[in-house]
């Protein structure tokens, strides 16, 4: 049974007869007529009584002519909505990024994206970097947001840098420095990330580099309780430049090793095998742009060496 033999039949049970449907339809009146045998065979029952030249819908045909009209109707609905979505204008994006990356970037930028595409629902999924990159590949995410990644699978385009940042009390003897390098924390009390976030990952192979081994006394997966600990002399924080939280009794400095940064860049994420929505790809051309102009973290391009170019994957 296909769309247009339901058509068909509604078109014949309007105009009342076959003639004055084929007419309307454009088609001949035997072929019609044949299709209406064709859909009448297929249910198993008459649709219509035949007296003369004029057709009466049967009983059987009278019921089911409302249902063909909602099925039609639903059809038609299906059709539409699904040209808006090949055009954008409707739709679900899920984006995955973390904490410290929605509350910096993705609070402010999500105003005007919501703005020019209303019709999409925008799913938020916090989570580490690290993970991020998984769920992007499970296909649980259409993008996500963070470090450039490797793999054949996946595609990224930089967006900003990001540095890896040492928070200290005001008081610190090491706060005397506009950058810090990571040999000066060897055995040094420090307040980390876990592992599943690309900060910790560059701090640990900076370190490793370095072959400096700091005391870690913490770790977590909120920045904001590492800043928080280290206002209170409890150790220095080691989070990105993406982590927003007031400077009062706080000096922040950049870690370097060797006069080089350490950091890398954050990156919109998606995988190349799965097909990404027109206005997933708009949220990347319009985020890029709007990186541009800002990113949190902008003032350590100012006091810390530029970060080297990302690596992409190929």
């Amino acid at each position: 049974m296909e769309l247009r033999h339901l058509r068909y039949f509604v078109a014949v049970a309007d105009a009342g007869s076959v003639s004055r449907a084929a007419i309307q339809l454009r088609v001949t009146q035997p072929a019609l007529s044949r299709q209406i045998r064709d859909l009448e065979d297929e249910l198993g029952l008459p649709l219509f009584d035949r007296v003369g030249r004029r057709l009466s819908l049967t009983a059987a045909g009278d019921n089911l002519l409302h249902r063909t009209r909602e099925i039609l109707r639903a059809a038609d609905s299906l059709r539409e909505h699904a040209g808006a979505l090949a055009g954008g204008a409707t739709g679900t994006l899920r984006l995955g990024a973390t904490a410290q990356t929605l509350e910096s970037l993705i609070s402010a930028f999500l105003v005007g994206y919501r703005r020019q595409w209303p019709g999409i629902d925008v799913r938020l999924i916090e989570d580490g970097g690290m993970r991020l990159k998984t769920r992007v590949q499970r296909g649980e995410l259409h993008l996500a947001l963070g470090a450039v990644p490797t793999g054949d699978d996946l595609r990224a385009r930089p967006l900003f840098p990001v540095w890896v940042l040492a928070v200290m009390p005001s008081r610190s003897p090491l706060a005397r420095r506009k950058t810090l390098d990571v040999s000066e924390l060897d055995q040094a009390a420090v307040l980390l990330l876990r592992r599943d976030f690309a900060s910790r990952l560059r701090f640990d192979a900076a370190c490793e580099a370095a072959r400096v081994r700091p005391h870690a006394l913490l770790e977590a997966g909120d920045p904001h309780s590492l800043v928080s600990l280290a206002r209170g002399g409890h150790g220095i924080a080691i989070v990105p430049s993406t982590t927003v939280f007031g400077r009062a009794g706080l000096h922040v400095a950049p870690l370097v090793r060797n006069g080089r940064a350490v950091g890398g860049s954050t990156a919109a994420v998606w995988d190349a095998r799965r097909h990404l929505p027109v206005y997933a790809q708009a949220f990347v051309d319009s985020l890029f742009a709007y990186t541009r102009r800002a990113y949190p973290g902008k003032e350590f391009a100012r006091l810390a060496p530029s970060l080297p170019p990302p690596l992409l994957p190929t």
